[in-house]
């Protein structure tokens, strides 16, 4: 029975008598929803067969008590050993017990209160994990190289998650975000939970995050059941949540740990930033290769064509003084035999010219080279071997898969 306001509670118990079990029913509805943190310190700590824990909380200053219960998965959840003596922060509601009318505090959370007993308690945890070789490098998992599809746990309140996407630069991540309290007694249910959605998903490295904060608040990340599930991710994780003097065990399962969402985000860039300055040095050598063997080729060929060049005029210059003594010395006797000579030299020159070996590049023909120089045989390349093929109009660089060797014809 959901009833809202004082007057509204009034008006119903004046009108109404109730049965005991009615009216604990309705007293129940009405304190459950007093939700409260509790401070005290523990005594007359018993365990049930179901794991069920019950106790009483003393105030210190009045000697005050109140009974407790905390449930075995929540009692479990919370990592913490309940001893007497011990000064603990507790969430959760009252109660009434109908087969005894008896009162109690139903715990949902419970936390340890006292800097002493924080650290003792922490120093205790961190020892036993690490006999087990939690924090050991040996089972760290390696980073990938280039991170793609990132799951982000942290609170959508404040500036955490802002500072972490500023940072980050357009290297085409793909982010996936799960908002989890990150301080308080209800933390823990909260950071267990969204781990155990990513541990389901496809991603590359998980980042776990919050801002600064008192020792106190950092209680969360000490959890013996939330460290237990970081190790056993499939994936690295990363955790940035950096407490200045006492590192949350957390950060010691993690795979890696920085003190800032914002340097987390700069070391995911990393890598993509090298192989970013990487590609550019790269085409700029190719470019620069390219260049070179063009230059060197052009050369090549440019002083290929005026050695050619110069052999024809040599040869042109050679017989054209020799018809001219012959012309003069004889003028008539050898009239046809000058005539002669000058039909042959006109058909050496075409010929000379049908040789040209620009006439035969536009016919179709190619020029082969190698370091070596021009290719006149299979012997002087190899398989795999980078060559040049000179063409009329340009050079095409080409690489030889296959060498087949002409077949001798049988006489």
């Amino acid at each position: 029975m959901e009833i809202k306001g004082k007057s509204a509670i009034k008006e119903l118990l004046e009108n109404n008598v109730f049965s005991v079990s009615a009216y604990l029913k309705l007293l129940n509805g009405i304190l459950n929803s007093f939700e409260a943190r509790i401070i005290g310190e523990v005594s007359e700590v018993k365990i049930s067969s179901a794991g069920h824990v019950y106790f009483s909380l003393k105030d210190k200053k009045d000697g005050s008590v109140l009974s407790c219960v905390i449930w075995n998965y929540d009692y479990r959840i919370c990592g913490i050993k309940l001893e007497e003596g011990m000064e603990i922060r507790a969430s959760g509601f009252p109660d009434v017990y109908p087969p005894t009318g008896r009162l109690s505090f139903k715990a949902k959370t419970i936390q340890l209160a006292g800097e002493g007993e924080i650290k003792k308690e922490y120093e205790k945890l961190k020892k036993k994990l690490e006999e087990e070789g939690l924090f050991s490098e040996e089972r760290k998992k390696e980073m990938p190289l280039f991170p793609k599809k990132i799951g982000i746990i942290t609170s959508k309140q404040g500036a955490v998650i802002n500072d972490f996407l500023n940072n980050l630069q357009r290297y085409g991540f793909h982010i996936q975000f799960i908002d989890s309290r990150v301080e308080g007694l209800e933390a823990v249910n909260d950071l267990i939970g969204s781990i155990k959605t990513f541990k389901k998903k496809d991603i590359d490295v998980l980042i776990i995050m919050r801002g600064g904060g008192s020792l106190e608040s950092f209680l969360s990340f000490n959890n013996e059941a939330l460290i237990r599930e970081v190790a056993d991710l499939p994936f690295p994780v990363i955790t940035a949540i950096g407490h200045d003097k006492d590192v949350p065990l957390v950060c010691l399962v993690s795979d890696k740990t920085v003190s800032t969402p914002s340097i987390a985000a700069s070391f995911l860039n990393e890598s993509w930033q090298r192989l970013e300055i990487d590609l550019d040095n790269k085409k700029r050598d190719i470019f620069n290769s390219f260049s070179f063997l063009i230059n060197k080729t052009k050369n090549e060929i440019d002083n290929l064509f005026f050695t050619i060049k110069g052999k024809i005029e040599k040869v042109i210059n050679n017989f054209k003084i020799i018809e001219y003594k012959i012309k003069e010395v004889i003028p008539k006797r050898l009239e046809n035999e000058i005539k002669k000579i000058g039909e042959r030299i006109k058909n050496i020159e075409g010929i000379i010219k049908y040789n040209d070996p620009r006439r035969n590049l536009k016919l179709g023909y190619c020029i082969t080279r190698n370091e070596k120089g021009i290719i006149k045989s299979i012997k002087s390349v190899k398989e795999n071997e980078d060559i040049d093929i000179m063409l009329y109009d340009g050079i095409i660089n080409s690489k030889i898969k296959k060498i087949y060797e002409r077949k001798k014809s049988k006489r």
